[in-house]
């Protein structure tokens, strides 16, 4: 497993208030689903504008989630002062359900802290989030998918949306779920194909592409999604030769990518929120279970010009005003 170390010690970015005396600096387990990434810069940055000296153990298991019991019983064997976790599957499996925790298997005596998480409520990681129900908090990265809907139609009017996704993946299953419940039959569900190994085929990514275009599919929604993250230029890419606009609850598919349009929180952002959850535990001495589970208060609306020159989708004058043009 990847193993890096950073003790953080830097000038404040953000303060010039004087830090309290640490006798040492406060030790965080990083548990990453696949790899370092922005929301880690947020968080590692955040201690190092507050002044506040922390090392960082980071751990990732690469996508693998054999690795976790490995991960867990290191987390019991180092101790750290908090743990820093990263991701839907990963949270659900190294944390378990928020009302039925089994010690011989996850995380527990250790306060936590997670982002990138999809539904934390819904997938039972917490109770609610004003009340998460047990030493666990953190940030939500997504905006409502209700409020996603009413930005993508803001964009361009719908009657018929296709959104494809990995059916392995308990994420987008949830954000899947949510959009049936809102638009009912208007919503094309098109997971990509699983290989004989029940692993999902990356070359099946553009037939479910054309298949959406050919059922009249007005726009392709992407949710929040590793799989199709890794993937993400192929996805897109075949998007635009459908001509067929996407929209993402992630950045990642519209500032690293050809997807149209999103409404998304900065993954730097988030991970810098999660940062402030976590010195409100350190050094403001807050119990987890008393910090509730919120998202960025500000989202941003991402628009990729040149997808929207080369789809001739050009967005309303009205929403240039407020949206980030990539």
């Amino acid at each position: 497993m990847l193993q890096r170390r950073h003790l953080l010690a830097a000038p404040a970015l953000l303060s010039t208030r004087p830090a309290r005396a640490q006798s040492r600096p406060f030790r965080i387990m990083m548990l990453l689903f696949r790899g370092w990434e922005e929301a880690c810069d947020g968080f590692r940055d955040h201690f190092a504008a507050r002044r506040i000296p922390v090392e960082l153990i980071v751990r990732d298991i690469a996508q693998d989630l054999r690795r976790v019991p490995d991960m867990v019983a290191e987390v019991r064997q180092v101790r750290p002062d908090l743990v820093y976790v990263w991701g839907t599957s990963l949270a659900m499996a190294a944390l378990g359900p928020w009302d039925a925790v089994d010690p011989a298997k996850h995380i527990t005596g250790v306060p936590v802290v997670f982002n990138i998480i999809t539904d934390p409520v819904g997938n039972r990681i917490i109770r609610s989030h004003n009340d998460p129900g047990r030493a666990v908090t953190g940030t939500e990265y997504i905006a409502p998918v209700e409020v996603q809907m009413r930005a993508m139609a803001r964009y361009r009017a719908f009657t018929r949306i296709a959104t494809t996704f990995n059916p392995n993946e308990r994420n987008s299953l949830s954000v899947v779920a949510q959009m049936r419940a809102l638009l009912g039959d208007a919503v094309m569900e098109l997971p990509v194909a699983l290989d004989s190994a029940r692993r999902p085929d990356p070359d099946s990514i553009p037939d479910v592409v054309a298949q959406a275009r050919r059922a009249g599919a007005e726009w392709l929604y992407i949710p929040p999604d590793t799989f199709l993250n890794n993937h993400r230029a192929v996805l897109t890419r075949a998007a635009l030769e459908e001509g067929l606009p996407c929209f993402s609850a992630s950045e990642r598919f519209v500032q690293f990518a050809e997807g149209l349009a999103g409404l998304v929180s900065r993954y730097y952002s988030v991970g810098a929120f999660t940062g402030f959850k976590a010195e409100q535990i350190l050094r403001g001495g807050r119990a987890p279970e008393s910090i509730p589970v919120e998202t960025l208060t500000r989202l941003s609306f991402l628009i990729r010009m040149e997808s929207a020159r080369r789809l001739q989708i050009f967005p309303p004058v009205g929403l240039l005003r407020v949206a980030e043009t990539v």
